[in-house]
């Protein structure tokens, strides 16, 4: 993993299976402000030649490049059950199994072996577990598209996670239940937190329709989704978070837009659900293994 003192700029790799996302968000360097680059592209062999490209064209180094690879449902599946505190990992475990594998469909298709859990407490001997697992053939496609652009990776997780609403700006939003609906091409996606947590990601399963009750969302926009808020039915219910002017100001194509709302949100907050240490880890004692396997004698020596 890079450290930030030496990162330049940080690239977001959004991962849809039929295509990818490239979008390069560039630091402020002397008298010239940031700067971000978007490119869409077919998942194929030629993936690390057009990461070059991009980087060439804005005459940043690879070496000062850090990585970041966003999934989206059904990618990633991201949800949360609450269990008694007393509650143990291998109990936790086996609710997982039993309550959340026969609801996810095609549940066949995650890996159950790496999955990343969150545990917080929810009061009166409760507490909230968030759950993140990865489709099973994720990461390994990913590691072939990237190859040696691998060693960068920095990030690997739910991109939904960023969409969390700043309680500044939405002070109604503070300690409360929120969901935030996001357009991405064809489809719609729903992120939603409870006290600024975020507790689920889902693709909506009215996504060929624009119309949200009575209100229509459009291209372009993040929504937040007050609906189940209830302590002022004066405020409106679906309301637009992006000022029209800061996203013409970005000067991009219209399919840029969910990058770049993401890139600037999560440059803003933590990555609190990222798989890459989970990764470097298993990777390291793989590799340790590999070494002992190779040198049985001096592990019969020592």
């Amino acid at each position: 993993m890079t450290h930030s003192s030496q990162i330049k700029a940080r690239l977001f790799f959004t991962y849809l299976k039929d295509k990818t996302e490239l979008f390069l968000y560039v630091k402020p360097r002397s008298t010239y402000g940031s700067a971000m680059v978007y490119r869409r592209a077919p998942s194929d062999a030629a993936m690390n030649l057009r990461i070059q490209s991009l980087l060439d064209n804005v005459s940043v180094s690879r070496a000062n490049t850090e990585i970041w690879i966003l999934l989206y449902p059904p990618e990633i599946f991201t949800t949360t059950l609450y269990v008694p505190t007393d509650s143990t990992e291998i109990e936790i475990a086996e609710q997982i199994r039993v309550d959340l594998l026969p609801k996810l469909p095609y549940s066949v298709n995650y890996d159950w072996k790496n999955y990343l859990m969150k545990r917080l407490d929810n009061g009166n001997g409760e507490d909230m577990v968030t759950v993140t697992i990865l489709g099973k053939d994720v990461l390994p496609r990913i590691r072939s598209l990237l190859f040696k652009n691998y060693a960068r990776v920095s990030f690997i997780g739910d991109g939904l996670q960023f969409l969390k609403a700043c309680p500044v700006k939405f002070p109604q939003t503070r300690n409360h239940s929120y969901k935030v609906i996001l357009p991405y091409d064809e489809l719609f996606y729903e992120a939603a937190f409870r006290s600024g947590v975020h507790v689920e990601s889902r693709v909506l399963t009215h996504a060929c329709s624009k119309n949200f009750g009575d209100y229509l969302i459009l291209p372009e926009q993040v929504y937040l989704d007050l609906r189940d808020y209830e302590r002022d039915k004066d405020l409106p219910q679906i309301q637009p978070i992006v000022r029209k002017k800061d996203w013409i100001e970005a000067l991009l194509i219209p399919a840029a837009f969910p990058n770049w709302y993401i890139a600037n949100n999560c440059l803003k907050q933590p990555a609190s659900m990222n798989f890459v240490e989970k990764f470097m880890e298993e990777d390291q004692f793989s590799s340790q293994v590999r070494t002992e396997s190779a040198n049985p004698i001096e592990i019969f020596l020592a």
